[in-house]
């Protein structure tokens, strides 16, 4: 009769530790599981956002004659305001705030090292043009892009780069 309550007791003990080992490993899959799914949402936010540099690169041109004290074509906020809305509208510009405060969101919650520091400058980027079209200048354009914003190609590559990243991070 000891020899059966032992032999239960075994029995139950390695129950609890195989139960405690499932959820272990468990847990740590769905966390695996939820850091893909947020690295898969940030990669698609970034293209989603890409897609209006072109937009912000001929808004960014107006803007430059805008502050041309010589132009006459252009030469109030009001005239620019009108050009701005007809190249993105209004509910273009908050989904674009939308973009920039979830790639902030996603990048501090879920990415480190030079990823984190990749989309933090990409972030800060799209953030500094958009302010400055949207609002026909930016004190941000002025700190952090004094010598103005990549060109289509230099563009292409920084995304490029960036996605490719973030598809090395969600194959790990």
């Amino acid at each position: 009769m000891c020899y059966e309550i032992k032999i239960e007791t075994v029995v139950a003990i390695v129950a609890v530790v195989v139960a405690i080992v499932a959820v272990y490993y468990g847990n740590k899959n769905s966390k695996q599981q939820i850091l893909i799914t947020k690295l898969e949402e940030l990669f698609e936010v970034v293209q989603s956002l890409s897609r209006y540099y072109g937009r912000l690169m001929e808004l960014n041109f107006k803007v430059e004659e805008l502050r041309d004290s010589e132009n006459k074509e252009l030469q109030t906020l009001a005239q620019y305001y009108e050009i701005r809305d007809q190249k993105i509208s209004k509910e273009e510009r908050l989904r674009i705030s939308e973009y920039l405060s979830r790639i902030e969101v996603l990048t501090e919650c879920y990415t480190k090292g030079d990823l984190k520091k990749q989309l933090l400058h990409f972030e800060k980027l799209m953030y500094s043009f958009s302010d400055l079209v949207f609002n026909g200048g930016s004190i941000h354009q002025e700190l952090n892009f004094k010598k103005g914003f990549p060109n289509y190609e230099e563009f292409n590559t920084l995304i490029k780069e960036l996605k490719q990243r973030i598809i090395t991070e969600i194959k790990m």
